[in-house]
């Protein structure tokens, strides 16, 4: 086993990696060519570096202190490069982890140098034909350091709190703490409390993964950044937007902004000014990594928030393939996280009340939300969409209403009735092949709850 590498041999070895398929260096055929997730890097260990597949607590290179990771990116659509994954690190140790500090801990000692290799990911290719394209020698760059010192620290603070059963991996902004385990009865003990938490991980987010691959790769955009001028912690600048501007009505910083009243984007722009940038706050440097969504809510002079909150539309051939652990909707809630800009209605204007950062709690995700989600794929699966008729002769359907959940709901999210969706499964009372494109959707009147502590 070799694992005495310097840190020259190490990048080197990783270089001489490049446009290889892995079929080409797997010489000991290992798992008999039949890949499951963690193939990719034990090929590369083995085969790679000459050194045997272990779980050690150690970095992989202990003498170079250099950890070995090998993920995956893939092409979109629109030619633009993105990450497949996140980019999983050490198990956190609920134990042992907060009895240090950041630089003593150890996630720092096994991560603070990563060798990355990358390999395209091709879904018409079989796995041992996708080819290894580009590798880095990473260090956390001065402009990250800060927010993942930040991460980790409210990732501790959780678990000195007696928390640790309540991480999400959209408490944090670049490092997360993922589940990692075979299941949901993958879970450990914590110090002080008696409530057994999911095993997690340390995690790159795979929005921070994108922005990587997108700088080392290729197609990388000019960005701008929120914190491009001050030496503020992300979370320092946000407090600092919510005192400057507090109070104000939207007409006063329309004008303080000297923006057009009738842009039919005003909202975004009116947001993304308030921090400073020219363009679109979501399209910044700290929001892109972070997968962070800027949202504008409006609430009435009663308290009231009108509208509900869409998410992209599902394929319903798609959806009924999936499991709720690793379903495309639960992935989303886990791993995004919304910055709520509030507007309180005050006789003709909207005055702005404050900023919230807020993803949705873990047990929300996996006991409201999970059962509309189960019950709108049986939905699908067994053909029974359509319930009956209205008066006028709208569908009624058997999707999870506004009113049957106390957090989410299913309606339409289509342009036109002829804005569709394949069906795998034929309607039983229509008949029908296809339906109009629906999407969840996040009750308002949850979202009021979530913003009571603003608005009041």
């Amino acid at each position: 086993m070799s694992r005495d590498y310097s840190e020259i041999e190490i990048n080197e070895k990783a270089k001489l990696l490049i446009g290889k398929k892995f079929k080409e260096i797997n010489k000991n055929n290992l798992n008999g060519n039949k890949y499951n997730k963690g193939s990719f890097g034990h090929i590369i260990e083995e085969d790679g570096y000459d050194y045997a597949i272990n779980s050690i607590s150690e970095p992989d290179f202990v003498e170079a202190g250099i950890e070995l990771k090998v993920t995956p990116y893939k092409k979109n659509k629109d030619g633009s490069l993105s990450a497949k994954e996140r980019l999983v690190l050490n198990i956190i140790n609920f134990m042992e982890e907060y009895k240090n500090t950041f630089y003593e801990s150890h996630f720092w000692y096994k991560n603070q140098k990563i060798q990355i290799v990358w390999y395209l990911y091709e879904p018409d290719k079989s796995k041992d034909d996708l080819v290894i394209t580009h590798e880095k020698l990473f260090t956390f760059p001065e402009e990250d350091l800060d927010t993942i010192i930040s991460d980790w620290n409210l990732i501790v603070d959780k678990i000195k709190k007696g928390t640790a059963h309540e991480l999400s991996e959209a408490d944090t902004m670049y490092l997360g703490a993922c589940t990692k385990g075979a299941n949901k009865n993958s879970k450990r003990k914590q110090p002080f409390s008696d409530i057994m938490a999911m095993q997690r991980a340390f995690c790159l987010k795979t929005s921070y993964m994108t922005q990587l691959v997108r700088k080392y790769i290729g197609n990388a955009d000019d960005v701008e950044r929120v914190l491009r001028t001050t030496n503020m912690t992300f979370y320092q600048f946000v407090d600092s937007v919510v005192q400057k501007y507090k109070n104000m009505s939207q007409k006063e910083l329309i004008k303080l902004f000297e923006i057009d009243s009738k842009a039919k984007n005003i909202n975004s722009v009116l947001v993304s000014r308030m921090f400073g940038v020219n363009g679109l706050l979501s399209k910044t440097d700290e929001f892109l990594k972070a997968n962070i969504v800027p949202k504008t809510v409006r609430v009435e002079e009663d308290g009231r928030i009108i509208e509900s909150m869409s998410f992209p539309t599902f394929k319903y051939t798609e959806l009924v393939n999936e499991d709720w652990e690793n379903s495309e909707f639960r992935n989303l809630l886990e791993t995004i996280k919304y910055m709520f800009f509030v507007f309180k209605k005050e006789k003709d204007d909207y005055i702005f009340k404050g900023i919230k950062l807020w993803n949705m709690p873990e047990q929300t995700i996996d006991n409201e939300v999970r059962k509309v989600w189960l019950k709108t794929k049986d939905v699908i699966l067994n053909g029974n969409i359509v319930k009956g008729f209205d008066e006028k002769g709208r569908r009624i359907t058997n999707f999870p209403g506004l009113s049957e959940n106390s957090v989410c709901h299913v309606r339409p999210h289509a342009q036109n009735a002829r804005d569709v969706y394949k069906l795998p499964v034929r309607d039983k009372v229509t008949g029908i092949e296809e339906y109009t494109k629906h999407c969840f959707w996040i009750n308002n009147k949850y979202i009021e709850k979530v913003l009571k502590d603003i608005v009041d």
